[in-house]
């Protein structure tokens, strides 16, 4: 399950563009952020995504991804010329096909590597989901989670949403802002589709995998929040939303929070493993925030630098490791949601406080600049994030784990599989 939004120049306080996601994924699936660099390959090449080959592009945007590490495609970056692009699982009464294709994060990344502008990624998607189809286990652990795929793809002037059913798809505009999470929303209103017309996408959801999905829940809570803050729109707003919970204490009812903690093996066994969002400004200049972790509530969001990237951002094993930014994020993690909702609200303010102490000092850049002030406050972000993780996991020593229960049990045996030190 995931939540993906942007909004444009007039929904935003500065006339910039704001594109924002959380990517939910499996308790354990390390996410990692990481650059490809821009290149160009010889006549000929070819390129090995997550299940097949395809031929190589002759050149490649450098693009800023963020990935599960097992994959090769990413669920979520932002490319050098101003394209940025996130995927929502879509559950369909089609299923994927059985041989193997293209998954909807191989879409991601090679829409980034190969468009200059947001209707260009389109183009590039729905040519390689006609010759390859998208068909291949999308779930790390469970390899029989399978899916659609829709995508939200921007770029400074333009905001598209994408959807697909097999090889088919639809894409329409938006005007000032977008939301998608896991259910279609293009109904027959499209602009350009290979669909043929009056094909209703809605009707053709699988409704109970998308009722406990959750997304309209999520979907709406996005959407209020953006409407909240129409025309004073800003990145901290992005940060806010993606770490909202639905009313009250997280967990109730089937997946209703956009920041998403898994709670049993059956029906709240995602969670959110990696967030991003991207502010485009005008003259081709970015800014770029990730948690490089799981839970955006316990974790706060950090300025990335193309040109100077923090290197243990992109380091992840299949169990925990340490020195990976990721894998040491979820000893917090794991042992916060073990205690009292009141104790993690703490901890969050915490985060915010922090957000805040080195938003307001990073500029707007082109993404090729690495000067020594905006190395020094992005790297210096990941640094104060690291000693404050600290505090807070020897704070948590001091505070009473909850009972066992359903979701105790569940994650304590997240924990063995991974060798994640707890602290219980």
């Amino acid at each position: 399950m995931c939540d993906t939004f942007a909004v444009g120049p007039s929904v935003t306080k500065d006339g910039t563009t704001i594109f924002a996601k959380n990517s939910d994924r499996e308790p354990d699936e390390a996410h990692i952020v990481t650059l490809a660099p821009r290149a160009e390959h010889r006549a000929g090449e070819t390129l090995r995504c997550t299940y097949i080959e395809i031929p190589q592009a002759r050149r490649t945007h450098a693009v800023v991804l963020a990935k599960p590490a097992w994959i090769w495609g990413a669920e979520m970056g932002v490319n050098e010329k101003g394209v940025v692009i996130g995927n929502e699982a879509l559950f369909m009464k089609q299923k994927p096909e059985r041989t193997p294709g293209l998954i909807g994060m191989d879409l991601v990344r090679l829409g980034l590597e190969r468009a200059s502008s947001a209707r260009q990624a389109c183009e590039v998607i729905v040519d390689l989901l006609a010759r390859y189809g998208q068909g291949g286990a999308c779930g790390y652990r469970d390899k029989s989670f399978v899916y659609m795929n829709s995508f939200l793809v921007a770029d400074r002037g333009e905001l598209l949403v994408l959807e697909t059913i097999g090889r088919d798809y639809a894409v329409r505009p938006a005007r000032d802002h977008a939301v998608i999470s896991n259910a279609p929303s293009i109904a027959s209103n499209w602009e350009l589709s290979s669909l043929r017309p009056g094909t209703d996408l809605v009707k053709a959801r699988d409704p109970l995998v998308t009722f406990f999905a959750g997304s309209a829940r999520r979907k709406a809570l996005n959407e209020q929040g953006i409407r909240r803050a129409w025309g004073r729109f800003t990145v901290e707003t992005a940060f806010a939303l993606l770490r909202s919970h639905a009313p009250g204490r997280p967990w109730p009812g089937f997946n209703a929070d956009v920041c998403m903690h898994a709670a049993d093996p059956l029906i709240r066994r995602s969670q959110t493993t990696g967030s991003l969002v991207v502010e485009l400004h005008p003259q081709d200049r970015f800014r770029i925030f990730v948690t490089a972790t799981s839970a955006p509530c316990l974790s706060p969001f950090k300025p990335f630098l193309p040109a100077a990237p923090y290197e243990e951002a992109s380091r992840a094993g299949a169990v925990y490791t340490p020195g990976s930014f990721w894998w040491e994020h979820e000893v917090l993690h794991l042992s916060a949601m073990l205690r009292p909702h009141t104790f993690r609200e703490s901890i969050t303010r915490e985060v915010e406080a922090l957000e805040g102490s080195w938003t307001g000092e990073y500029p707007a850049h082109g993404w090729d600049e690495a000067t020594d002030d905006l190395v020094r406050v992005s790297h210096g972000a990941f640094e104060e994030a690291k000693k404050a993780r600290s505090r807070w996991v020897s704070r948590l020593e001091g505070v009473k784990a909850c009972p066992f229960g359903m979701r105790g049990f569940y994650l304590r045996r997240v924990a063995r599989r991974n060798r994640v030190p707890l602290r219980v």
